[in-house]
């Protein structure tokens, strides 16, 4: 494969709309960007024309879930010829590691960016698994 052809190859990849895999009873599957710091991990997700009381942001169980509803565009009275950004309902999962709070995610929603912001604390310490193998000594001679 010649650079030329690779380079074709990911332009291709990155054309693919965030909507082309179906997912569950998701319509479309908005953007995200997850970003770290040593304080947290930051998640952006690019939801334009969806209200905030139109989107949930909650955790279960291991992970971090991001979904709402986007308006579906022919709702006016306009003839529309054609419709290219996705509409209706998305979610997004996402796993969260060790070293993220459940409890301490906070959101911000400005210029049709949403984002999520989980803290990160101290991993728990790995606790050492109980053994039932018998204590062994080593026996030295007397001599």
């Amino acid at each position: 494969m010649t650079p030329g052809t690779h380079n074709r190859l990911l332009a291709q990849l990155a054309a693919i709309p965030a909507c082309q895999i179906f997912n569950e009873d998701a319509d479309w599957f908005p953007p995200v960007d997850i970003l770290e710091d040593a304080e947290e991990y930051l998640f952006k997700i690019d939801l334009p024309e969806v209200k905030p009381e139109d989107m949930q942001v909650a955790v279960e169980g291991d992970g971090l879930v991001i979904s709402g509803e986007r308006p579906q565009p022919w709702q006016d009275d306009r003839k529309h010829l054609r419709v290219e950004r996705p509409h209706g309902y998305f979610e997004r999962r996402f796993s969260l590691p060790d070293d993220a709070s459940r409890g301490e995610i906070s959101t911000l929603f400005a210029q049709s960016v949403l984002e999520v912001h989980v803290r990160k604390v101290s991993p728990p310490l790995p606790t050492p698994a109980p053994t039932n193998a018998p204590l062994r000594l080593k026996l030295r001679s007397a001599s």
